[in-house]
């Protein structure tokens, strides 16, 4: 097997990783992408290094299609190639390059999640309950801060049906400390008339244009919730998961996923409908907490573009 066999097969192994869920995370996925370009330009040879590196980038992006964070720097990377593929750059240079690149928005990542946890703690309130959904790693890491600093805190965490991604954030949590409530998804309007929550705080997937955030199926029932038991819905996210192309007019893809997640043998006549994600409108969105600090859904893309203005730049979009 050759060398460029040996990289497909490990880049088609990640990509099954992302599409099965066995990595999951807006962040750990785009993390997990840039991690793989690296690896593709460290150890393809010369003559091989610019096929395989056009398919990874390929079955990276064709992955998962709700994942913006990843696309960006994925995105990022290819403007930066085409460029130097039109210059005629050396092949060591793309190397450097490209690598530079990916090291780049890796510690981009890396240093927005740290201000978001720093930003995110000081809105959980000491003796506060806080109503969560799905597993974010921010929303968990802002609630470990929040215990780290003395605040007493508990934790309805909701099990987040079919994969139960909500056990991971109970876990997560109960093994910080932190007194956790663990109900069934539909149980969140019985569990918010019984324990009053200050707060909801989940993550996002995706972020659109308008402001409107993409998150795991079940994050508009408890925006919903919120509304109407009158405590905010807070969103902790990046603002690298702005979907770029909601600019321009595109919908954010809802992923619809394999129906045995939900009836592995359900029987026939019945068909399973298993949307991964839904989106949640500015309306019920309190603010959003990111990088660039507390803001309003409506300013995404002006705090984007103040954040982030060379890689707006370099992945340029005619609006």
């Amino acid at each position: 097997m050759s060398s460029q066999e040996n990289l497909l097969d490990y880049v088609k192994r990640i990509q099954e990783d992302i599409a099965s869920l066995r990595i999951r995370g807006a962040t750990r996925i785009a993390v997990t992408a840039m991690e793989t370009i690296k690896r593709v330009l460290s150890e393809s040879t010369d003559e091989e290094l610019l096929d395989t590196l056009n398919k990874s980038i390929e079955m990276l992006f064709n992955s998962r299609p709700t994942e913006p964070a990843m696309q960006n720097g994925l995105n990022l990377i290819k403007s930066i190639y085409s460029k130097l593929l039109e210059e005629k750059a050396e092949l060591s240079v793309i190397r450097e390059e490209l690598t530079r690149a990916a090291d780049s928005y890796l510690e981009t990542l890396r240093n927005a999640f740290r201000k978001i946890i720093e930003i995110g703690w000081k809105r959980v309130p000491d003796e506060g309950i806080v109503m969560t959904h799905c597993h974010s790693t921010t929303v968990v890491e802002i609630l470990r801060k929040a215990h780290e600093k003395g605040k007493n805190i508990r934790v309805i965490a909701s099990e987040t049906r079919p994969v139960y991604q909500g056990r991971r954030t109970a876990r997560e949590l109960a093994e910080s400390g932190i007194k956790v409530y663990y109900i069934v998804d539909s149980a969140m309007r019985w569990a918010a008339r019984k324990y009053k929550p200050d707060l909801a705080m989940i993550g996002s997937d995706a972020i659109g244009s308008n402001g409107v955030i993409v998150n795991k199926i079940g994050s508009k029932l408890l925006a919903l919730v919120a509304k109407e038991f009158d405590f905010p819905l807070y969103v902790t996210t990046t603002l690298l998961k702005l979907d770029l192309k909601s600019i321009l007019g595109d919908y954010i893809t809802i992923e619809m996923r394999n129906p045995k997640e939900v009836w592995h043998d359900a029987p026939e006549g019945v068909t399973i409908l298993n949307p991964a994600f839904e989106t949640v409108s500015p309306e019920f969105i309190d603010a959003i907490i990111t990088e660039a600090g507390i803001i309003p859904p409506s300013d995404v893309i002006r705090a984007f573009k103040e954040m982030y203005p060379k890689i707006w730049e370099i992945i340029k979009i005619d609006i």
